[in-house]
């Protein structure tokens, strides 16, 4: 595989070498990331050469901001490729809505007052998970399990959804799980309950930061 790789590579840097036309690829932010035909050539600026009768894909990344992607050819009756293209990327508005959390798919302890019984517990984890989520999945007091519908937005470019759920683990001492399950799908307009179009996200909603603490501290009081 590392042959077949290092043989690949070696391939694109002589159709670049013996290239018959050039692009000069500038880039904002200056760190982005410049592919050519899948593999990363440099950041900021790159001169991309194409081979007479070729195409290749320019691709521009960075995270955070929402990719690019150009195509240029050496081809009759295709448009000829400019001497040079300036890409700006626009800002990911999922990164600039969404913080990067430690608690996004991770289960976390919440440990109950001793003197609470379990309903007070219940009753102040229901309110509290209410003041964020407008509806509840599934609630029962008698197993302590908790899960909201899914809930999130959708943005150009991509679309996130996010739950809570939450588990009882010990009855004595009392104890709950809590887990903000975080995924998107990096396109626009997907539907909530498309599962298989979700992937786990490392990061939340930003109206859901401080969430945890404040119903950690319920709790403990």
């Amino acid at each position: 595989m590392r042959y077949l790789t290092s043989l690949f590579i070696l391939t694109l840097f002589f159709q670049q070498v013996f290239a018959s036309d050039k692009v000069t690829v500038t880039t904002t932010p200056q760190t982005a990331r410049i592919y050519v035909d899948g593999v990363q050539m440099g950041t900021g600026k790159v001169v991309v050469k194409i081979s007479k009768g070729a195409c290749v894909t320019v691709e521009v990344k960075m995270e955070g901001f929402i990719a690019e992607t150009r195509t240029y050819c050496d081809r009759k009756g295709v448009t000829e490729p400019p001497s040079s293209d300036y890409i700006q990327l626009q800002e990911d508005e999922s990164y600039t809505s969404t913080i990067e959390s430690d608690v996004a798919n991770t289960d976390v302890q919440l440990n109950v007052n001793p003197s609470k019984s379990k309903e007070e517990a219940w009753k102040e984890i229901v309110g509290v998970v209410l003041e964020k989520f407008d509806d509840l999945e599934n609630s029962d007091e008698k197993s302590g399990y908790l899960r909201t519908s899914w809930v999130g937005m959708s943005f150009k470019s991509n679309t996130v959804r996010i739950r809570l759920i939450i588990k009882q683990s010990s009855d004595s001492p009392l104890v709950y799980r809590v887990k903000f399950v975080s995924e998107a799908s990096g396109k626009t307009g997907t539907a909530y309950n498309a599962d298989e179009q979700f992937r786990p996200f490392n990061r939340i909603l930003k109206k859901y930061d401080g969430f945890l603490d404040e119903l950690t501290t319920k709790l403990k009081n």
